[in-house]
């Protein structure tokens, strides 16, 4: 019994390692070499565990990691690669053929999956999952400011044309240059105008007074 525990603590801790190196591969900037230790020490468990190489184990391994691969490369939402840790996991326990055993492995390699993201603590995060993953909340309350919330600031202020709308023309808000359309009606360089409405960055002006005599 002792042995079969050490056994299996020794078959847990190579899982544990590979499952992590995994992770940190698809996460981090890990330049291939956490993707190599990964594989090397999956060859080596199932070396551990059959030293015949089970096919369909073997076979599971590597659809696992096929899967992994699709996601990180064109799926990109976690989908095929939680199937991919499934599968990986059941050709990892399943061989074991005792529960022991097959018990440790298993929470070994969910411990080394969630211990790999631990590598975005200390490594550069991989490009596509900036993309993917908004570093802050984008909302006002957090600070966030878009160009359409910028705009929406507009409504109201007075502003001056700084050349003449036949409707669309130039405006002046605050030091600050903007393009601009009148309601339908033209308007001379230099006249006051009011901003009515914004509509993403489309501003819509009323004149408030006419351009001063040259």
């Amino acid at each position: 019994m002792v042995l079969l525990f050490q056994s299996a603590l020794g078959l847990g801790f190579i899982v544990f390692l590979a499952g992590m190196f995994l992770v940190t591969e698809f996460l981090v900037k890990a330049r291939g070499l956490a993707a190599l230790a990964a594989i090397g020490l999956l060859v080596l468990y199932a070396f551990v565990q059959n030293p015949e190489l089970n096919g369909w184990m073997i076979g599971l391994l590597v659809v696992g990691l096929i899967l992994l691969i699709l996601d990180g490369q064109l799926v990109q939402d976690g989908t095929l690669a939680g199937v991919g840790i499934l599968v990986m996991l059941i050709g990892l326990v399943v061989p074991t053929g005792d529960w022991i055993v097959g018990s440790v492995v298993g929470l070994m390699w969910i411990f080394g999956i969630l211990s790999g993201f631990l590598s975005l603590k200390v490594l550069p995060r991989r490009d596509v999952w900036d993309q993917v993953i908004l570093k802050n909340a984008l909302t006002r309350e957090t600070g966030y400011s878009s160009i359409n919330d910028k705009y929406r600031d507009l409504v109201g202020k007075e502003a001056e044309a700084v050349s003449d709308m036949r409707p669309t023309g130039t405006i002046e808000i605050d030091g600050k240059i903007y393009s601009a359309v009148s309601q339908g009606v033209w308007v001379k360089k230099g006249t006051r105008l009011r901003v009515v409405s914004v509509d993403g960055t489309r501003i819509l002006i009323d004149p408030v007074s006419e351009p001063p005599s040259s």
